[in-house]
């Protein structure tokens, strides 16, 4: 009966972790990774710096008239003026596009995310998060497509 009670338990935990997991919405779809932080990726690492074309491989990117991305993030770390060794990891997005773009950025490597919507023509400053004596970061972000 133990063992039922575990097995019933694992399904219910797997089914749900499942479903957090799925987008919902099958018309969405989501570019490659792009990297960037306040220190700057490997040059001999290729897979920590997509911006460089890889073949037939490209990066899906909202583009501008002149092929040029039309989303720029900067990330930059900014000390809190009640204590300077705690810093808060802050990414600017400036969209220079006159459409609204969605994007989702993530701490390098994790799961630990924050999604925006960056109106046309316009900029944004997100808190990715907050690090004790840490001023250099990465991050990863994604556009988001609609079929």
């Amino acid at each position: 009966m133990f063992w039922v009670i575990l097995a019933v338990i694992g399904l219910v935990v797997s089914t749900c972790s499942a479903s957090a997991q799925s987008s919902g919405d099958s018309s969405e779809t989501w570019s490659k990774p792009a990297y960037g932080g306040t220190v700057a990726p490997p040059d001999d690492d290729p897979s920590q710096n997509p911006f460089n074309a890889s073949g037939s491989d490209q990066i899906l990117r909202h583009r501008d008239f002149a092929g040029k991305p039309c989303l720029v993030l900067q990330g930059y770390a900014r000390a809190h003026t009640i204590d300077p060794n705690l810093y808060d990891d802050v990414v600017s997005i400036s969209n220079s596009c006159p459409r609204q773009i969605s994007v989702r950025v993530c701490y390098y490597g994790t799961e630990d995310c924050i999604s925006v919507d960056v109106p046309g023509t316009e900029s944004k400053e997100i808190v990715l998060g907050m690090l004790p004596s840490v001023k250099d970061f990465r991050f990863e972000f994604r556009e988001k497509f609609d079929e």
